[in-house]
């Protein structure tokens, strides 16, 4: 905050908390007015601010590159969507996934995915049925 600003914001800090506190009708002419007291600033310690440590959570799921691309993806029995509409990543919870890719006039393809502390990818690409 500019030093004028945080020295208005004080005044009208102040003229609330006493009635006997009168500001003038001009906020710039109440910033001059008011005397202005020291204002101490302390930050933490460099050593707590070591400290604290931020994590971001990680996405964890399955990448889709499938061919046809109007294959239709199964997870756990649930229809995912088209593969080409899947977008990057279809987001999981860790642990071990059925996985099913289906599409007409082709052989289904199944498997038992781990699904670990980063996105797994998995290639299909469906063969034809007779």
């Amino acid at each position: 905050m500019p030093p004028h600003m945080s020295r208005l914001f004080i005044a009208f800090l102040m003229a609330g908390t006493c009635s006997c506190a009168r500001l003038p009708s001009h906020p710039v002419a109440a910033v001059q007015a008011l005397p202005l007291t020291r204002l101490e600033v302390r930050l933490p310690s460099p050593s707590l601010s070591r400290a604290v440590r931020v994590e971001r959570a990680r996405a964890t799921g399955l990448r889709f590159d499938v061919m046809p691309e109007g294959a239709r993806v199964f997870v756990d029995g649930r229809a995912m969507g088209f593969a080409r509409q899947l977008g990057a990543l279809v987001t999981l919870a860790p642990g071990v996934h059925q996985v099913s890719v289906q599409a007409e006039g082709h052989a289904t393809w199944r498997a038992e995915v781990m699904v670990g502390d980063r996105p797994e990818p998995i290639q299909v690409t469906l063969t034809a049925s007779p």
